[in-house]
């Protein structure tokens, strides 16, 4: 089943992503305790990736569910959809609707890693297409310059630094906002079978709500070690530099 991502003129749609203020998403990314602890230049560079993923996803509508995007770019996503009033109201501004988020659930398999190769194919040449030359695509699709000292990584929309999410698939809609019981947030709800702390999170069960705990990851974002046998699947593409860790393509279609 494919989503229809909006009913809007992609030129409407173009213009309200670079329109969005996505301050407060950049400032509790470089909270060093309550986010990711980066730099306001390297915030400013993922915010770039993400707006670049939002206008592929509006570009290239029928891709809109195989494209990957960085591990990073991904970050960002889930920090503005922590605000949840806020992404509501942007989502709505953009495409009418909203761009609900669906991670891989469960235990990844080989043939999930194997769909992955395919994807970071479909990826790179979708940013290919947008941007040309490999220093440029892989700049757009992660968000961060490319730099002589990481060009071993260049042009790779490298499998392991791509994030299990992107899915915007209407059937598999994402917890966005929502607090799973097991890691309530400081995010102004509280969970019905938490009601009895009515407006205290007890210390011991509180999670940083802008922030994914490694121990809670859900392969939302990071792909693990013992896949990383799987990066040099696409090494072909490798020719244009991103940050080896953040190595990703910034548009989606």
């Amino acid at each position: 089943m494919k989503t229809q991502l909006t009913n809007k003129p992609l030129e409407q749609v173009t213009a309200a992503i670079n329109a969005l203020d996505l301050e407060s998403v950049k400032v509790r990314a470089m909270d060093p305790e309550l986010g990711e602890g980066w730099t306001r230049e390297y915030a400013e560079g993922i915010e770039r990736g993400y707006r670049t993923y939002l206008t592929m996803l509006a570009k290239y509508p029928d891709h809109a569910e195989d494209i990957l995007l960085s591990k990073d770019v991904d970050e960002f996503w889930h920090t503005h959809i922590l605000q949840t009033i806020k992404y509501t109201e942007d989502c709505e501004a953009v495409f009418g609707k909203y761009l609900h988020h669906a991670p891989h659930i469960g235990e990844i398999t080989s043939a999930d890693r194997e769909k992955r190769v395919a994807l970071a194919e479909k990826t790179r040449r979708l940013y290919q297409r947008e941007f040309g030359n490999v220093q440029n695509y892989d700049a757009a699709w992660s968000g961060a310059p490319v730099k002589a000292e990481n060009a071993a990584y260049s042009g790779a929309i490298r499998v392991e630094n791509a994030a299990y999410s992107g899915a915007i698939r209407a059937e598999n809609a994402a917890y966005s906002g929502a607090i799973r019981a097991e890691n309530a947030a400081y995010s102004g709800a509280i969970r019905a079978e938490n009601a009895a702390y009515s407006g205290a999170i007890k210390a011991e069960n509180a999670a940083y709500s802008g922030a994914i705990r490694a121990e809670n990851a859900a392969y939302s974002g990071a792909i693990r070690a013992e896949n990383a046998a799987y990066s040099g699947a696409i090494t072909a593409l490798s020719n244009s530099g991103a940050r080896a860790e953040n190595a990703v393509i910034a548009l989606q279609a």
